[in-house]
């Protein structure tokens, strides 16, 4: 058995991106938010796998997108709702190595330590790992068994329960090893969170993104929105 990692993610310029905080603070802005979102949880990711046998992909939601993607093989999402879409990238990479961690690209305070943490747990005995969100849903979720004909589609996506439900719905025999929850980032609110609470030790991705969110209309200090 070894343990995959399949990182979420859209390709700008092909699906939209930060709807919601695009609305907020601007497309420019929220465009270079979501791409240093993304790189510290790509940081996190390979600081996990220097500390144990890991298999990083890009989970990208466009198949003309593939290309956008790199050093990371790419495994591309399913056109159906997010249920399904994790339904079948769990399967397709469980097959091939026998445990999937899923994790989403909106996750900037997910550490190495966590995801090696979450690894080490899925090499064992038949086990489920999670790491929620602030907002009800979760940032990572992993197991080492069969699930596909778990109904991950049953489950309403973005309700303030969400986690608790996904739990009752996909593996519910299974053990679980669950982590404190962290923000995610979705929303202006999500974001102006996410400036108040800064890494006590950034990587440099999160140091990029902090002075991102610093300088942006999510700033404390209420400046225009970055260009570019």
């Amino acid at each position: 058995m070894s343990v995959a990692l399949a990182l979420f993610v859209k390709t700008p310029g092909l699906s939209p991106i930060k709807t919601r905080l695009a609305a907020d603070i601007g497309a420019a802005a929220a465009l270079a938010i979501y791409r240093a979102s993304v790189a510290c949880v790509k940081e996190a990711v390979d600081a996990a796998a220097r500390q144990i046998a890991l298999t990083p992909y890009w989970a990208v939601a466009e198949a003309e997108g593939a290309a956008d993607w790199s050093p990371w093989p790419v495994v591309i999402q399913p056109d159906a709702d997010l249920g399904e879409r994790m339904r079948v990238i769990y399967d397709s990479l469980w097959h091939r190595h026998g445990a999937v961690l899923l994790v989403g690209a909106d996750a900037p305070m997910l550490s190495a330590g966590v995801v090696a943490d979450a690894a080490r747990e899925l090499a064992g005995p038949p086990a489920r790992v999670l790491v929620p969100a602030d907002d009800g849903g979760f940032v990572l979720f992993g197991a080492n068994s069969d699930l596909a004909t778990d109904p991950w589609s049953a489950v309403p996506y973005g309700a303030p329960d969400t986690a608790l439900r996904f739990l009752a719905q996909v593996g519910p025999a299974l053990p679980l090893r669950q982590w404190p929850a962290q923000p995610d980032l979705d929303t202006q609110a999500d974001a102006k969170a996410l400036l108040s609470m800064p890494p006590p030790l950034p990587t440099e991705s999160q140091r990029k993104l902090w002075a991102l969110l610093a300088n942006s209309k999510v700033g404390l200090n209420g400046v225009e929105p970055i260009q570019g």
